[in-house]
């Protein structure tokens, strides 16, 4: 570097064409732009903004920590950290990395050397995205706060595919208020977990979303949800339940209930009760109805290998396969 100054050569980087940079960052991952390339220069800051940039953020592939489930957390806070920086080769963690993080937690610290928040990483985002996004994709395994939650829905309100993780401990006025104002929202997946984050209510959704045709459920379908889903969501031309729980009265009930239905996907699904892999052959009224009703219904033969492999059906396989769907629409 000394040598080249000397030679009175100055790096011209930073007056490179910005339609250049955007072609160069177009290729780097949602970290690499918002928390280092964005930061190098004015002309690098400036090219960030670039609205072909932002169309989709995507975290579902960023690498996380969670060190949460070792300890036992209040109001069931449940961080999970994304780190900026590559961790050693093995892709696992430093054990004096490791020590300082869980010291840190035992003082309340929500921060850790390396990493950044899911609600910072927002913040950081929507400074160079502003309203751009049309795609947000959330990491399988996020915790979703409420301010988290809102924060997203006020700075990305144009949102039309949307993709929830497991981990959302939200209250009915909260997801209310950020479905108000996706109103442009066509595609939701919805990933849920019950047993820890209670009832995911559609009426927060169908009373704002009337553009939504695509949605995507994994988790236990109550008959609650069903209830809610067919008075709600009438809307819904596209539904996939799979790898769901679900019961095939709760299936019919949606194929009879859902007006506009044109395509159902129950593969891998178990029946909720008997926990055992659903069959088309077993329940000829489901059969019948959807034979009526619907352009294609999507479930899997007696001998599926997916549906007999029981730890197929792990949250951990799940948070791999989840972008997966028989129903192009639903896929990410």
């Amino acid at each position: 570097m000394e040598k080249v100054e000397s030679l009175g050569e100055v790096s011209k980087w930073a007056d490179a064409n910005r339609d250049i940079l955007e072609l160069i960052f177009n290729r780097l991952n949602l970290m690499d732009i918002t928390m280092r390339v964005s930061r190098v220069c004015i002309s690098w800051f400036l090219a960030s903004h670039k609205r072909a940039l932002w169309n989709t953020v995507d975290l579902t592939k960023l690498q996380e920590l969670d060190v949460s489930n070792s300890f036992v957390f209040k109001s069931k806070v449940r961080p999970i950290f994304f780190y900026k920086l590559q961790v050693d080769d093995d892709g696992g963690l430093h054990k004096n990395l490791l020590s300082k993080i869980i010291s840190r937690f035992f003082h309340d610290f929500f921060e850790v050397e390396g990493g950044i928040s899911l609600m910072n990483l927002l913040i950081e985002i929507t400074k160079l995205s502003r309203m751009a996004p049309k795609t947000l994709f959330f990491h399988f395994n996020s915790y979703i706060q409420e301010k988290g939650l809102k924060f997203a829905a006020e700075r990305m309100p144009n949102l039309e595919k949307l993709a929830l993780p497991i981990w959302s401990y939200q209250t009915e006025n909260s997801l209310r208020f950020a479905f108000s104002q996706w109103k442009n929202l066509k595609t939701l997946i919805i990933a849920h977990e019950h047993t820890f984050t209670g009832i995911f209510r559609f009426q927060a959704v169908g009373e704002s979303c009337s553009n939504l045709t695509n949605l995507k459920y994994l988790g236990y379908l109550a008959e609650y949800n069903t209830s809610q889903m067919v008075r709600y969501l009438q809307s819904l031309k596209r539904l996939s339940l799979r790898c769901s729980l679900v019961s095939m009265e709760v299936v019919n009930k949606l194929i009879t209930g859902l007006r506009n239905l044109t395509i159902l996907n129950v593969s891998h699904c178990k029946n909720s009760f008997s926990f055992l892999p659903i069959e088309k052959s077993t329940e000829n009224f489901v059969i019948a109805a959807a034979t009526q009703k619907l352009e294609k219904f999507i479930s899997c033969p007696q001998d599926c290998m997916i549906c007999k492999d029981g730890c197929r059906y792990s949250w951990s396989y799940l948070a791999e396969d989840w972008r997966n769907d028989e129903i192009k629409e639903l896929q990410f």
